[in-house]
């Protein structure tokens, strides 16, 4: 039968094994949990660009429809102009061939 002193040291010993265990397995955790925490990181960084990306496109998207709406409208009130001064043309022609008889 050991000795109590025996008993003690193996005691001891199987302490000091199972305090390195644990401090194997919480370094171990502790690396996993970071690993998983950068990945997050760089899947939530990703969706960011993704998201940015996509707003990007949208807004080019919307301001070419906004341009497209303005030159639209421009086109329009320019051939009105046009439609007009094309109608006062022959009154125009006619009072400058009358001034220049007079």
């Amino acid at each position: 039968m050991p000795s109590i002193i025996e008993q003690v040291t193996n005691a001891e010993a199987q302490a000091a094994a199972l305090k390195k265990d644990a401090q194997r397995q919480g370094r171990e955790l502790l690396a996993a949990a970071g690993a998983r925490a950068a990945q997050r990181v760089e899947q939530a960084a990703a969706q960011g660009r993704a998201a940015v990306q996509a707003a990007a496109s949208n807004a080019e998207e919307e301001g070419k429809r906004i341009a497209e709406g303005i030159r639209e409208k421009n086109a329009r009130e320019a051939d009105a102009a046009k439609e007009a001064a094309m109608a006062r043309l022959p009154g125009a022609a006619a009072y400058i061939l009358e001034r220049a008889k007079a």
